[in-house]
């Protein structure tokens, strides 16, 4: 997920997790992957694309009142911005100010925006009405990976081995729950960009070609879309480098009723219809 872990050798490693960094104070509820059915095959059907902003290493996407809005990562280069989904025109941009913070994934609830950090253990909350500087830090022990809201409470996922989802309240960013995420084989590592749709959970898994659908209720991977061959034509033309460029970034227009779909520094923005 993070392009300079991938100069590290055996860049995999990363997902070696430090178990110290997990908020102890909450339990994680208990899941038994004895008897979890193999996830359903769903089919992604390609409707339209869009132009998208190729400087963009998409960590969180999101669609609030028509517009997409996007955090990015890297060091020196982390954003967030505000485009026209269909022009893929950016309207607004807001550069971290800190050259030490890699910004992660993005959410939006109670008209604020919520920014995680991939290692430097904050987040931050803006308000919506000026992005260009934070209104509240809040600590955050793991690593910050991608992030949605059921309408009441935060969803971050945090890569690691584990699969957990946190269950966090927006007010003061504290861990009410969590939960792991299994399918038929276990824990499911890598979760990263994250998007609450109709009662479920989407979730890119980096460095792969596939999004999964995850009940929140137990964590369960009840659903497995495979962008392969939806998007063959992008993919045969645009090289993808192994655990940089990948796919990550998913959004929905609850008005709409349209899911989108794009990767880091992508030139395209997709829009899919899932069977």
């Amino acid at each position: 997920m993070k392009q300079y872990l991938i100069l590290i050798a055996a860049a995999f490693l990363f997902a070696c997790n430090n178990p110290d960094k997990t908020p102890d104070t909450v339990p994680i509820e208990p899941q038994n992957t004895g008897g979890i059915a193999a996830p359903n095959l769903i089919q992604a059907v390609l409707i339209s694309e869009y132009p998208h902003d190729t400087s963009a290493f998409t960590e969180g996407l999101f669609i609030h009142h028509g517009k997409l809005y996007e955090g990015t990562g890297e060091l020196n280069k982390s954003f967030i911005q505000v485009s026209d989904i269909k022009t893929g025109r950016v309207e607004k941009k807001y550069p971290v100010k800190d050259s030490n913070i890699f910004g992660e994934g993005i959410n939006i609830i109670n008209n604020k925006l919520y920014q995680l950090t991939y290692q430097n253990h904050v987040a931050y909350m803006y308000d919506l009405s000026d992005l260009s500087k934070p209104v509240k830090t809040f600590p955050w022990q793991t690593e910050g990976w991608g992030m949605t809201n059921n309408g009441t409470e935060l969803i971050i996922s945090d890569g690691q081995a584990q699969g957990n989802l946190y269950f966090v309240n927006p007010a003061d960013f504290k861990v009410k729950r969590i939960v792991q995420v299994v399918d038929n084989f276990g824990p499911v590592d890598s979760i990263n960009e994250l998007e609450y749709i109709d009662g479920f959970i989407y979730a890119n898994v980096w460095g792969t070609t596939y999004i999964i659908k995850i009940n929140p209720s137990n964590g369960h991977v009840v659903s497995r879309i495979e962008t392969a061959n939806t998007l063959s034509s992008f993919y045969s033309s645009y090289p993808i480098r192994q655990l940089d460029n990948v796919l990550n970034g998913i959004a929905y227009d609850s008005t709409a009723k349209k899911m989108y779909i794009t990767g880091k520094n992508w030139p395209k923005l997709f829009e899919v219809r899932l069977n």
